[in-house]
């Protein structure tokens, strides 16, 4: 009963799986595409082939349970003699009887812990796929966002670049620029063309990482989403560190393996206690051949008891050894488990942390400077004192921020997902919309304060 009480238990938290990734962000509605990426966490718990076919072998280990836990079948022998054996009674023509083995005390239970904690084990490992699915749909809906900004960023420069191309023809004619500045725009105009067209061609193969990740039918092209979040995490440090060494799901499969091991060492050393097979047996005897015989054509009945004859030590011996190598196998694969998982989340929340100061500086501090510096150049070729170079250095070089500002948030938010997988839970966290830096109205804002030639006279 225990175990199907289990089964009950974790096929509850089976479907409470699929909505396992959406809830630690419920609460928050900061993001606008929030719900997006949490229709697309369940839809893939739901759907993924890879998902189910760990659940599919959850099950078949499950179903392995009531296997071991079940008596061994009761045996039926039949047997006619060749030549009728004369008795006072009767001649004797067959026997015939029924017998069951019955296991030694614990051997049935024992054989079935192995089964559940086999079954556990994949269980474990099956919590750790789902995870996995929903750290890769995370990973490819962020760099799908982050192909997004990437695109709106190199057309923002492209449009830049047709002011400042129209803006150096129309100097150019006036002999207040050099044909160099105009073939210097034109090169870089190309090469954001260049540029564009590459990001938009693979667009592709990202929504078809993402399609696949839910199981969609092939063709349809995903749309873009809006952006990356600023992502925040309730938990410290110490948190996220002690959740990854408690509660990793391959140190959850390695504990339950190491306990199969255990149950199959007790159970290996209870083979050398034989078994014992209980029957009743009867032989069918025909009339005598002379009348008057007390119990005459009576067939005789026989209780048989017997038991198995454990003479191959060796062999038993060697089973016990082989679960015991096992267990400290399991054991000693869990300790350095633990000790390579120490140091990826020491790497991750590194990354996390250098993260959250590098958008600290791009927002507040190097993003601003890199507009002010693109302020002055505009004031500065204006005023005849920079060339075109140093304007399309200064303009670049923000466009490069504002990806660069962009990156950050994808990588961190990747790493979050990451470290989801080692903590073997969605760690809380809150989604928020990140502030903008270079703005949608760039473009508009260069072409506003950059004065035509005509203007200037």
């Amino acid at each position: 009963m225990r175990i199907y009480l289990t089964c009950l238990a974790i096929w509850g938290l089976a479907a409470v799986l699929v909505f396992a990734g959406t809830a630690a962000y419920a609460g928050d509605e900061g993001w606008p595409e929030q719900s997006v990426l949490n229709g697309y966490l369940e839809e893939g718990a739901r759907a993924n082939p890879g998902l189910q076919a760990a659940f599919a072998r959850f099950d078949a280990a499950l179903d392995k349970v009531p296997q071991a836990r079940a008596w061994p079948d009761p045996r039926l022998s039949f047997g006619v003699f060749t030549v009728p054996v004369e008795t006072r009674t009767g001649p004797q023509r067959m026997r015939y009887g029924v017998s069951q083995m019955l296991p030694w005390f614990g051997k049935r239970e024992l054989k079935a812990t192995v089964a559940e904690r086999e079954a556990a084990a994949l269980l474990a490992q099956a919590q750790g796929v789902k995870l996995a699915l929903f750290r890769e749909i995370e990973a490819a809906y962020f760099e799908y966002a982050y192909l997004g900004k990437a695109l709106e960023s190199a057309r923002e420069e492209l449009e830049i670049l047709k002011y400042f191309e129209a803006l150096v023809e129309a100097r150019y004619t006036v002999s207040t620029a050099t044909y160099a500045d105009f073939t210097r725009v034109q090169v870089e105009r190309a090469k954001a063309e260049e540029r564009i067209a590459s990001l938009d061609d693979y667009r592709l193969p990202l929504s078809e990482r993402l399609r696949t990740l839910l199981g969609r039918p092939a063709g349809e092209v995903l749309p873009m989403p809006v952006g990356v979040p600023l992502m925040d995490t309730g938990w410290d440090d110490k948190q996220i560190t002690a959740a990854v060494t408690e509660h990793n799901l391959v140190l959850t499969a390695l504990d339950a393996k190491a306990e199969a091991a255990d149950a199959a060492a007790v159970l290996a050393r209870k083979e050398f206690i034989p078994d014992l097979t209980v029957g009743v047996e009867s032989i069918y005897t025909d009339a005598p051949r002379m009348a008057g015989v007390v119990n005459e054509g009576k067939d005789p009945v026989a209780i048989t008891f017997g038991i198995n004859l454990p003479f191959d030590q060796e062999a038993r011996e060697a089973a016990v050894r082989q679960a015991k190598n096992s267990a400290r196998a399991t054991r000693l694969e869990r300790a350095d488990k633990v000790a390579g998982l120490e140091a990826q989340a020491s790497r991750l929340l590194f990354g996390v942390r250098d993260g959250s100061r590098r958008l600290g500086l791009l927002l507040d501090t190097i993003v601003p400077k890199a507009r002010q510096n693109l302020e002055a150049s505009m004031d500065a070729y204006q005023a005849g004192k920079a060339s075109m170079l140093d304007l399309l250095t200064a303009e670049k070089t923000l466009i490069e921020l504002n990806l660069q500002y962009h990156r950050v948030l994808t990588d961190q938010a990747v790493r979050l997902a990451d470290l989801d997988m080692l903590a073997g839970e969605e760690i809380p966290r809150k989604f928020v919309q990140a502030p903008a830096t270079a703005g949608k109205e760039q473009a508009r804002d260069l072409r506003v304060s950059l004065t035509t030639p005509e203007a200037s006279k």
